[in-house]
């Protein structure tokens, strides 16, 4: 097997490659890492590597007799430069939290590392994770492996830019709004946004805007975020909104041919417009559920009366943020990240209260769309992955919101619900070979069924075999010279023990 070739691999091959030791954990580590070293240079992926790290766990995982392996055992993956790692920083990519070090692991790293898998380095995100692309004044702009003139999406995005070049095969991504479904649009990868509670978010924080964000697995096939929801999955102690353990794994779930379903689809969004090309791929693949024997009808729940009550919800959040935030750094913060704090401590008690009512109010009325539909089938952004720099920068708040919520008019909906929605790789633009991602929706609670029909599509319309026409250490096909990544930094290295 070649380099490119390892890279690719989905992790459910490379587990029987390890355990059957036709491959050391070592060797894959290596691998990873001089991809790293390789390429992230252009694409600005990784911002914080644990090479020594990794490759010391990579030997403890060689030296285990695979009868004492976990899930992941040897597996690498990364986590969103949002999330708490003991061992590495975390900065909210935001100069005010420059250098920051945790004491301790955020749950979702803890199961991951008991499980067996591999840490090797953090991802890039937006200033606290507020924008849906992946640029920020302490390490700059991730691009699209796919296209280095546009953007991954955010706010995964170095999550889901590290998966498309072969970094990393798991990355954990977060989504308040579309922040793991637009990357993994933006990619050509797979992106599951979890149901509310399934994913515990301990132990820095049991409540996230109230419910409406959440972790949630990220990788190349659906098999390997089933197996990832697997690992990071399941309650804790004093969960809000904790979900029972499933009597099986979703995993498993991937290889049970679904039941006959209907399926709603759309291409109209309760705001905004939708680009040709993408309304194209949903009912390209309305058409595929067809063939597989589904009943596909036209139809969607009523999504209008969300945007205020969201807008609110998250500046209010936002604001709280502050006091977490040394008042001498308040100056590092970016103008738009402000703009949102300002609007939250503006607001009233009355204001964010009836922001929650009434989302939880539309929730329940959306909610019933799935007494007479199994799953709906919409976009995940209604344009294609934009330019780098495209996304309104200024301060004026009103400007940056309605174009962002535009743009995930059929993502955050569903973190107001709760519900699980996964999204998957369809085609690619026309001009720019840009990746263009469907979404699926399923019922509250009910990831095994979307995991099923999504394991369903990808056999019928295979997409492992598509990767970026990037040259290691070059650029992207048909990319202009500006297109080189700007020089904001080396990657940052853990510090030897």
């Amino acid at each position: 097997m070649n380099h490119d070739d390892l890279c690719y691999t989905p992790v459910v091959e490379l587990r029987r490659l390890l355990t059957t030791r036709s491959l050391s954990a070592s060797e894959l580590v290596r691998s990873l890492l001089e991809r790293v070293d390789d390429i992230n240079g252009p694409i600005n992926a990784i911002v914080a590597l644990r090479a020594e790290g990794a490759l010391k766990d990579a030997q403890a995982a060689d030296e285990t007799p695979p009868a004492d392996w976990g899930a992941v055992t040897g597996i690498p993956f990364t986590i969103k430069d949002l999330n708490e790692t003991v061992d590495m920083p975390t900065t909210l990519g935001s100069r005010a939290f420059a250098g920051h070090q945790p004491s301790f692991d955020a749950e979702i790293v803890s199961r991951l590392r008991r499980a067996g898998g591999i840490l090797v380095g953090k991802t890039n995100t937006p200033e606290f994770g507020l924008r849906a692309t992946t640029e920020n004044q302490l390490y700059g702009t991730s691009r699209n492996p796919w296209n280095l003139d546009h953007n991954p999406g955010g706010s995964s995005g170095g999550a889901a830019a590290a998966l498309a070049a072969g970094i990393s095969p798991l990355a954990q991504g977060s989504d308040g709004g579309g922040s793991i479904r637009n990357p993994a649009s933006s990619c050509a990868v797979v992106g599951l946004k979890p149901t509310r509670g399934r994913v515990p978010g301990s132990p820095a924080s049991y409540e996230s805007w109230v419910g409406l964000a959440t972790d949630g697995p990220m990788a190349c096939t659906v098999r390997d975020v089933a197996l990832m929801l697997d690992v990071i999955g399941g309650p804790v102690v004093g969960e809000p909104y904790g979900l029972p353990i499933p009597s099986t794994s979703f995993l498993s779930n991937c290889d049970r041919k679904p039941d006959r379903c209907r399926i709603g689809y759309t291409v109209t969004p309760a705001h905004g417009q939708v680009h040709p090309e993408v309304a194209e791929a949903v009912l390209s693949a309305a058409g595929m559920f067809e063939e597989l024997g589904h009943e596909v009808v036209e139809a969607c729940p009523d999504l209008t009366g969300l945007r205020e009550p969201f807008k609110t919800i998250i500046a209010g959040n936002s604001g709280a943020l502050t006091n977490q935030i040394d008042p001498a750094r308040l100056g590092d913060l970016e103008p738009t990240t402000l703009s949102v704090m300002l609007r939250g401590h503006a607001l009233t008690a009355a204001d964010y209260c009836l922001a929650v009512s009434t989302a939880r109010s539309r929730s329940a009325q959306i909610m019933h769309f799935w007494q007479d539909h199994d799953f709906l089938l919409a976009p995940v952004m209604t344009q294609l992955p934009p330019p780098i720099h495209a996304m309104p920068s200024q301060f004026d708040l009103e400007t940056i919101w309605r174009e962002i919520s535009d743009l995930g008019a059929f993502t955050y909906p569903f973190n107001i619900t709760g519900q699980p929605a996964i999204s998957l790789p369809c085609a690619w633009s026309r001009e720019g070979g840009l990746p263009i991602g469907i979404q699926l929706v399923g019922g509250y609670g009910d990831e095994a069924g979307l995991l099923g029909l999504s394991a369903s599509f990808e056999e019928a319309r295979p997409w492992r075999r598509m990767r970026p026409p990037f040259r290691i250490g070059g650029l992207a096909l048909g990319a202009s010279p500006q297109s080189q990544a700007p020089e904001f930094g080396s990657v940052q290295r853990e510090t030897p023990s």
